[in-house]
């Protein structure tokens, strides 16, 4: 990770404070008047440098919209820099990689168009948030489906969970109204083409059971 200059580690503090003091991000002119600057175009020019480092990932021009992403301790990265130089890592894996895929509720079109351009962006927008690395992606009008390097404490089913979420932001619907129930998760890859079948097929047979269930009622009225 780059190094910063003295006043983006200011910025990065006072982040850091402000959103462990209140539970959320500050605002830019919140953040010009804690560091001493009026010129709101000169905190933007601090945060879009924050941001191009990977320290804080947000969205542009919303409002409290700043996400601190968490980096490992100066520590840490000091271990991590001796490991590198002294090739003690070789052949340790530090990283899980996963195949994640989530179909949508009754195999709707959704991810197509401009919607499959934000679906990418927000599933980039994660990785960097959640230090992951996107080995592919696979987009697909009812199917999202991902190789991913996450760390070890992230499981399968938060990853999966994380994946749901990039979907509900960029189409602004709850997760019960897009997202079928269940999802593909695999520690090797090269099945996850069969477990996305699967999955689609599980998909279909419940959709079809709910839409039986729907049916009987309507009768039964």
């Amino acid at each position: 990770m780059k190094p910063l200059t003295q006043r983006q580690r200011t910025v990065l503090k006072f982040l850091q404070r402000f959103c462990r003091d209140k539970g959320f991000p500050p605002t830019m002119r919140e953040i010009g008047q804690a560091i001493g600057l009026s010129n709101v175009s000169a905190v933007r020019g601090h945060l879009a440098a924050l941001e191009k480092k990977g320290y804080i990932a947000k969205e542009s021009d919303k409002a409290r919209s700043i996400r601190i992403i968490h980096t490992p301790s100066i520590i840490s990265r000091f271990k991590r820099k001796l490991h590198e130089v002294a090739h003690t890592d070789e052949g340790v894996i530090h990283r899980i990689k996963y195949g994640v895929a989530v179909v949508t509720r009754e195999r709707q079109s959704v991810f197509e168009g401009p919607l499959a351009v934000k679906m990418r962006t927000s599933l980039e927008k994660r990785s960097t948030e959640h230090g992951w690395k996107l080995l592919e992606v696979s987009l697909e009008p009812d199917c999202v489906a991902v190789i991913v390097e996450v760390w070890p404490n992230h499981s399968g089913e938060l990853t999966a969970n994380r994946i749901r979420s990039a979907g509900r932001a960029v189409t602004h619907r709850l997760n019960r109204d897009l997202w079928a129930k269940g999802y593909a998760v695999t520690t090797d890859p090269d099945t996850l083409g069969e477990l996305v079948q699967m999955l689609r097929d599980q998909a279909a047979g419940c959709d079809a059971d709910q839409r039986n269930v729907k049916s009987k009622q309507r009768k039964g009225n």
